[in-house]
C-alpha cells in the first residue's frame, strides 16, 4: 500500500512539473515596461496625446519649506524638493531637487514647469502634478516632454508657524513616483 502511494505522488509530482511552463529570463534593468498611471475620471493632470510613458522611478526625501510672514500670518512656504531617484531595482540613478529638477547619473538634466495639479487624498500628502519639461543632455531624460508626480505620500508642512520660527526651515519626509514621457515615435 504504501509503495502505490508513494508511486502515485511521484507521478502527481512528475506531471505537475511537465505541465508548469519554463521559467522566462528576467528582464535587463532598466527595460521594465512602464504603465501610465490609473488616475481618475475627471484628472486634470493627464498627459496629452501623442505621449507614451518611457521611464519610471522613485522619489524619497523631503520637501524643505521656511516659515514665513505673510499679511499678518506666519505660513510654512515652499522652497524646494531633495530626494534621490530610485529604479525599479530599488538602486539610486539621480535626484530631484529645485524647480522641479531632475539629474540622471548618466548626465541627463530636466527642468519641468507645473501644468497642472490633482488634490491628494489625504491633508498631509502633496498633491500630485504635471510637469511640462525640458531636456538637456543625451541619456534617460532625452525627448522627455512631460512628467507625472503619482502615489504621493506626506510631504506637507503643519497648517501654520509662529512667529518665533519666521526663517526657519522645516524639511518633511515624502515619497512619490515619477511618470517620464515622450513624445510617440
Amino acid at each position: 500500500m504504501d509503495g502505490r502511494r508513494l508511486a502515485c505522488c511521484m507521478a502527481a509530482l512528475l506531471l505537475a512539473a511537465c505541465a508548469t511552463p519554463p521559467p522566462t529570463a528576467p528582464e535587463k534593468p532598466g527595460t521594465l515596461a512602464v504603465e501610465e498611471p490609473s488616475l481618475g475620471l475627471f484628472s486634470r493632470i493627464r498627459v496629452p496625446e501623442g505621449h507614451e510613458p518611457a521611464l519610471q522611478l522613485a522619489a524619497r526625501g523631503v520637501q524643505i519649506f521656511r516659515c514665513e510672514r505673510v499679511g499678518g500670518e506666519h505660513e510654512w512656504r515652499f522652497r524646494q524638493p531633495e530626494a534621490e531617484l530610485v529604479d525599479g531595482q530599488g538602486q539610486p540613478v539621480g535626484r530631484h531637487g529645485a524647480n522641479f529638477s531632475f539629474e540622471h547619473r548618466d548626465g541627463s538634466r530636466l527642468l519641468g514647469t507645473v501644468v497642472a495639479h490633482d488634490r491628494a487624498a489625504a491633508a498631509d500628502t502633496l498633491p500630485w502634478l504635471l510637469l511640462s519639461a525640458k531636456g538637456f543632455g543625451k541619456g534617460a531624460f532625452a525627448g522627455v516632454s512631460y512628467v507625472q508626480r503619482v502615489n504621493t505620500r506626506g510631504g506637507m508642512p503643519p497648517a501654520g508657524c509662529s512667529a518665533g520660527q519666521v526663517n526657519r526651515l522645516l524639511r518633511v519626509d515624502f515619497s512619490a513616483d515619477f511618470v517620464f514621457y515622450r513624445p510617440r515615435g
